[in-house]
């Protein structure tokens, strides 16, 4: 089974419990203020909780969420009630193209597909799902500050006790990863490492242009210090 399949649970909420609404409301200010008009909804890929989505709701758009994660959806619904979304694997979106207005991808959801097809499988999709000319918002990490910030061990408390993480970086293939070790049980995060340049030949050789690199929600410009790597974009006009 994939790392991927086994750490969304209950455990994947506690360790990031400091992802909260507040911290969603921020992130969908900074999306409604750069985003522009939107012409249809918005999808919210790797949803989660669906914390996004309901800011989205509050200011207006008709949000959709997409999630592998069962317990994370099921979660969703006792936070906030019925949400409109559906549970499939990024690769393989259940929507037609050209069906959304715009899509955002929050909090380093992407990368955590053992190779580089796959991976690149992804953004096809992003791009297939969204009507040309439509916007998107991808949130990800900054791999020069995660290489040089990196912390190899330290221990968290959680309601279920004390967390061990171990993290390293694997030059093979180019993967961040995380260990974890929560009452005894281990689960492994392991995301491949893009930087700019890279992400950008993906999105533009899978018909998406990049408008603009920000570094954090404020709106800073990206560099090599950033505590994220944020982009604007839109699927190209056929």
């Amino acid at each position: 089974m994939a790392w991927y399949q086994e750490w969304f649970g209950e455990e994947y909420l506690e360790l990031y419990s400091y992802r909260n609404d507040e911290e969603a409301r921020q992130q969908i200010e900074f999306f409604h203020r750069e985003i522009g008009a939107i012409d249809g909804p918005v999808l919210d890929l790797a949803c989660g909780i669906g914390r996004h989505l309901q800011e989205l709701a509050i200011r207006g758009f008709h949000g959709v969420g997409c999630d592998l994660s069962f317990l994370l959806l099921r979660t969703g619904v006792r936070e906030y009630g019925q949400l409109p979304v559906a549970r499939a694997d990024m690769r393989n979106l259940p929507f037609c193209s050209n069906s959304f207005g715009a899509l955002v991808n929050f909090f380093t959801s992407f990368g955590y597909f053992a190779t580089e097809e796959e991976n690149l499988t992804v953004v096809r999709e992003m791009a297939r799902v969204i009507k040309p000319g439509a916007p998107f918002l991808f949130d990800y990490l900054n791999v020069h500050r995660e290489l040089s910030k990196m912390i190899q061990k330290e221990t968290r408390e959680t309601p279920t006790g004390t967390t061990s993480i171990e993290r390293w970086f694997d030059s093979s293939d180019r993967s961040f990863n995380k260990r974890m070790i929560i009452d005894g049980r281990r689960y492994l995060e392991r995301v491949r490492g893009y930087d700019l340049d890279e992400i950008s030949v993906l999105f533009t050789s899978s018909g998406m242009t990049i408008r603009e690199a920000f570094g954090d929600f404020d709106g800073a410009p990206f560099d090599r210090e950033s505590p994220r790597l944020i982009l604007f974009g839109a699927r190209r006009e056929e």
